[in-house]
């Protein structure tokens, strides 16, 4: 078939750059946005900070410079520098230590060792040939964040160019590596080799996890009685000791605590009412450079430049008015949102009332699609804590009477059951709906399962406990 060039005329619809921009920044949450804003700064010399931030990091306003004397007594109280304090640091280790610890953490001496670093000073101490050294720590970099090994072994033995029996001869040497449980493949084998390392292979617990690990999951103690001939109270205080170990030994080597969540609003309460506030602080405030606008309107500026300033600065202007537009959106919806859901500033989740996200859109005059793309990511600190925005919205259960209830409402109904429960007879799902039945609440055992599953809740076989 011989190829032809064909000329078509068709109709599309395409965003304009600035409202591209506009949709893209409503969808972002503030630390998102952060990062966002310090990129275009960075992109684009057109935009700078406020006058009020620029002069509070403004670079000129350098420190007094220190005096001689205050030089000296700054050198006299450096621990390092200063014997006479070593000397009373070690006279005096219960008052000192602390402090000097402090001090280098300070001067980042000393950091907080990492599980891989860990192992790979362990394994260095070891003494192995220099094909297993090579294996071992490949397989350390294989480990991931909690201890456990990643990938299969043959990988490792392709890498290493070695037999998997090798591979597996050098993991069961990194296994006995502090902490105990560590390259373990599963979380069965990681549970084996705590016992292993605490010297209970002959114990009811290793043979429980050994033979009847399936069991063990399912909480099934009679089953496990049956087969293993013990008493289900011997079982019981077996599973006990398996529930203590550690089921991700590379926890206690987390490095830095993750970075807390910076929430887009905030409900403050007034005298009398509760009001909504952006929670911008951490947000650059942007201005147009007036340098360089003076530079586009000077004549003197060539042409190619004038071109560039003049693309950067409709670039700056949209992402001004696409910042204030993002946070005139969320800030109305956020307020029309709390209004709507007074009950739950006064008691809880629980208390949600049914609210759909066209409900917002229509009260506020934005697109029910604008509300779902203000609303994604973004979270809200209020008196209970700090909420996605999403979970102020609650679909309607239809019920027999007028009026319906919240899924947020019957989910709290549903852990303040369970949490009252007999944990020898803990209830089942059918035994729930009718418990609901009876406080008003009418809803399908399928729908309970599914609230039972979205709370992360077990079945009642495997919530039963044994005497």
């Amino acid at each position: 078939m011989a190829m032809q060039a064909k000329q078509t005329i068709q109709q599309r619809l395409l965003l304009a750059p600035n409202v591209a921009l506009a949709l893209e920044i409503l969808r972002m949450p503030t630390m998102e946005l952060q990062a966002f804003l310090e990129q275009q700064m960075e992109e684009n010399p057109l935009l700078e900070l406020s006058e009020s931030e620029e002069d509070a990091e403004d670079p000129s306003a350098e420190a007094e410079p220190a005096s001689e004397e205050t030089s000296q007594q700054a050198d006299l109280d450096d621990p390092l520098l200063n014997p006479r304090q070593v000397a009373e640091a070690a006279e005096n280790p219960d008052d000192d230590d602390a402090q000097l610890e402090e001090w280098l953490h300070s001067q980042r001496l000393v950091t907080r060792e990492s599980l891989h670093q860990s192992l790979h000073l362990q394994w260095g101490c070891q003494t192995v040939d220099a094909q297993a050294r090579k294996i071992g720590e490949l397989l350390i970099q294989r480990l991931d964040e909690h201890g456990y090994l990643e990938g299969p072994l043959e990988e490792v033995a392709q890498e290493a160019d070695s037999s998997v029996s090798r591979i597996e001869e050098v993991l069961r040497m990194i296994q006995q590596l502090d902490p105990p449980g560590v390259g373990a493949r599963n979380l069965r084998e990681c549970l084996l080799l705590q016992l292993e390392h605490g010297g209970f292979t002959q114990s009811l617990s290793y043979r429980i996890l050994q033979d009847h690990f399936a069991l063990f999951t399912q909480r099934r103690l009679g089953a496990i009685a049956r087969a293993t001939g013990r008493p289900v109270a011997e079982v019981e205080q077996a599973c006990a000791q398996i529930r203590q170990l550690n089921p991700k030994p590379g926890r206690a080597f987390a490095g830095e605590l993750p970075p807390s969540v910076i929430p887009d609003l905030i409900i403050r309460h007034r005298e009398q009412h509760y009001d909504v506030e952006l929670n911008d602080q951490e947000l650059p405030q942007l201005n147009i450079s007036r340098t360089y606008h003076r530079m586009l309107r000077d004549p003197r500026t060539p042409g190619d430049a004038k071109a560039f300033l003049m693309d950067k600065l409709h670039k700056a202007s949209w992402l001004i008015k696409a910042i204030d537009e993002r946070n005139a959106t969320l800030l109305a919806i956020a307020r029309c949102v709390i209004s709507l859901q007074r009950d739950f500033l006064s008691q809880g989740p629980q208390a949600l009332q049914p609210l759909t996200q066209a409900q917002v859109a229509g009260l506020v005059g934005r697109h029910p699609s604008t509300v779902s793309r203000a609303v994604f990511g973004k979270t809200i600190d209020t008196p209970y804590g700090i909420f996605r925005l999403e979970q102020l919205f609650a679909s309607r259960v239809p019920q027999p009477s007028a009026n319906g209830v919240s899924d947020a409402a019957i989910k709290a109904e549903l852990e303040r059951l369970l949490a009252d429960e007999d944990p020898l007879h803990p209830l089942s799902d059918a035994t729930i709906v009718k418990r609901l039945a009876a406080r008003h609440i009418a809803v399908a055992r399928r729908t309970i399962a599914k609230y039972r599953a979205c709370l992360n809740i077990l079945p009642a076989h495997l919530r039963r406990t044994c005497r």
